[in-house]
């Protein structure tokens, strides 16, 4: 997707986070996968300073992204003494800490990020801010101003198409099925993005509902092999 236009449509949200960074507030941004909630925490990290923490899915795991973002080494100290030494730390100074892909936090993990809350400003991104999502975090929403990531609208989609047919990284006959393309991606950039990859790596007879299936057909095996490949990766850990 051309660069230049990576955060079409999310200007006013970005501005929102910029302003919620230097306020020191607690920050909870929802939206579904691949909508764009990492780019964008991503982005305000690159300004400002915001430690993130890529994959909460444990206490380990947690303590794995900090220390590496913080410099540490934990030699031979066990979970329980790595996370003791991460809360002594942020106790001590007014450092946002970021949480992304958060989904059903285990007990432990719950835990280490309430007690976080009660020092620093914690930014957390996640698909939904309802109970079974969040599990025990859920209590402590009130805390947090809620961001929630919309997608992107017609016009947004179009402007992203025609960005990439007037660079020749798909096929000029794109341009007559817009609305179509931008149904099929629901406007979810990441969507949309895959859809673009599949127009620019093969040709589609794009002028019939056939071509159209395909090009979804395509985009749905792909990142069905990318969930396998996450997967696999994940067990050899």
């Amino acid at each position: 997707m051309n660069k230049s236009l990576d955060f079409l449509g999310r200007e006013a949200q970005i501005d929102e986070l910029r302003s919620l960074h230097a306020r020191g507030k607690h920050v909870l941004i929802v939206g579904p996968s691949g909508i764009g909630k990492t780019a964008l925490v991503q982005h305000v990290s690159r300004y400002s300073p915001l430690l993130i923490c890529e994959d909460a899915s444990s206490l380990c795991r947690i303590c794995d992204g900090l220390e590496q973002q913080l410099g540490w080494q934990h030699g031979d100290l066990n979970v329980i003494d790595r996370k003791n030494r991460l809360l002594a730390h942020f106790e001590h100074r007014d450092e946002p800490v970021g949480f992304d892909h958060v989904a059903h936090p285990a007990p432990r993990v719950a835990r280490f990020i309430a007690h976080l809350i009660e020092h620093v400003p914690v930014w957390i991104a996640c698909r939904s801010d309802q109970p079974n999502e969040l599990g025990h975090l859920w209590q402590h929403v009130y805390n947090f101003t809620r961001i929630e990531i919309a997608p992107l609208s017609a016009g947004e989609t179009r402007t992203l198409i025609q960005a990439a047919i007037a660079e020749g990284n798909i096929q000029a006959d794109a341009r007559h099925d817009l609305d179509e393309l931008h149904r099929m991606s629901g406007g979810n950039p990441r969507l949309l993005e895959q859809l673009l990859i599949e127009l620019a790596t093969r040709e589609y007879k794009i002028d019939s509902s056939f071509g159209l299936d395909l090009i979804d057909l395509d985009r749905r095996i792909h990142e069905i092999n990318l969930a396998i490949k996450a997967t696999a990766s994940d067990r050899t850990k």
